[in-house]
């Protein structure tokens, strides 16, 4: 049975891709085909090559001071745009010679064209208005580099990249998750990687077994090339990857397998949710309202630890925040409010009204009880 990975286009978004890749190599999951849009084709030539760490050498280096010779006044998407914007009225989008120099430098012909594993992408002929579909079989040896870029130009933010006089766009113009593709190719199962990011998808003809991993959590703005945010993008794809193929257990947080069902099973008496699904959401709720690592690997005592350890930094409540919670609750958060319960259960009151008001801070508050976190003593 052939296997497939599906890779999305997603521009810095890829950097999660490579995690996914980490993932199945300690897996020993094999694959026979690679398709890939875009950043997904960049990221699925070394998929075919077996270069890992070449790969991940690489997205060290593509960051937005290499490719602009400066960086933007902050990471904040507002400003990458105002980045990418100004070059574009200036020159009409970034020039993609740096990236094509380090493709032209990586990748090796050799090892790729003598694989086993079969390769496909798609681009965009802007001239024509039509798709070009290309697999290893159809692309040259000496335009390979060139198709690559052409399928991973997101114009209008980078310039259209130009092959024996017609000019060609990002593939994800046309298709930005090529399932179809990798059927074409004799896919019997498929691995799917969508990064979400905009881009058409085209009508699958037919449907074959699929494992499809996206992110569980929020990833780098498309445009936000940087080696900071590449790691945490692949720390999550490593992380959701262990979890599609039901290595790891949790949703937005990762935690080692059975861990919560082996705590919901002992407790669940005390505990306040009904089921091991909704039991995991309020311990991952608290793990949101006091911002613990999301790229951590937890098991259910360290998870708790974390907890303890972020809610010994937090000030106690003082007498007049309590004393003025109801006018409050319009300006406070959720760990604020998560806060004042506890410290409430603590001194071994109950504030029934605000308790059913919010019900939710007020139940997380009495799962910190249980789990012997404690706070402002």
């Amino acid at each position: 049975m052939k296997t497939a990975v599906v890779l999305s286009g997603g521009g810095a978004k890829g950097s999660y891709q490579l995690g996914v890749w980490k993932a199945l190599r300690e897996l020993h999951i094999k694959y026979d085909i690679v398709t890939g849009t875009s950043i997904g084709a960049l990221n699925g030539v070394f998929m075919c090559e077996n270069s890992y760490f070449k790969a991940k050498r690489i997205w060290k280096r593509i960051n937005l001071e290499y490719l602009f010779n400066k960086l933007p006044k902050s990471n904040k998407e507002i400003d990458i745009l105002k980045l990418f914007g100004s070059n574009f009225i200036k020159n009409g989008g970034m020039d993609i010679k740096r990236i094509e120099t380090i493709l032209e430098e990586s990748v090796n012909k050799r090892k790729f064209y003598n694989s086993r594993i079969d390769f496909g992408l798609i681009t965009y002929n802007f001239t024509t208005r039509k798709p070009l579909i290309l697999t290893k079989d159809t692309i040259p040896k000496d335009k390979l580099i060139d198709y690559l870029m052409a399928s991973a130009t997101c114009f209008p933010a980078f310039k259209m990249k130009e092959i024996d006089g017609d000019k060609y766009i990002d593939g994800g113009y046309y298709d930005n998750l090529p399932i179809e593709l990798a059927i074409e190719l004799g896919a019997e199962s498929l691995i799917i990687v969508d990064l979400g990011a905009p881009g058409f998808k085209k009508k699958v003809s037919k449907q074959i077994d699929s494992i499809i991993i996206k992110p569980r959590n929020n990833i780098s703005f498309f445009l936000n090339f940087n080696e900071e945010a590449a790691r945490i993008n692949a720390k999550l794809g490593y992380n959701d990857t262990l979890k599609a193929f039901k290595k790891l257990d949790g949703n937005k947080f990762t935690f080692r397998k059975n861990t919560i069902n082996k705590y919901y099973l002992n407790n669940k008496d005390i505990l306040l949710d009904p089921t091991e699904k909704s039991f995991l959401a309020s311990i991952e709720q608290l793990g949101k309202s006091f911002k613990l690592d999301e790229t951590k690997i937890y098991s259910f005592r360290s998870f708790v630890r974390e907890l303890n350890k972020k809610i010994e930094l937090e000030d106690a409540l003082d007498k007049k925040t309590i004393k003025n919670i109801k006018s409050l609750t319009k300006k406070i958060n959720s760990k604020t409010l998560i806060l004042f319960f506890l410290s409430h259960l603590e001194n071994g009151k109950n504030p029934k009204k605000l308790s059913k008001v919010f019900s939710k801070e007020y139940k997380l508050a009495k799962y910190l009880q249980i789990l012997g976190v404690e706070y402002g003593k």
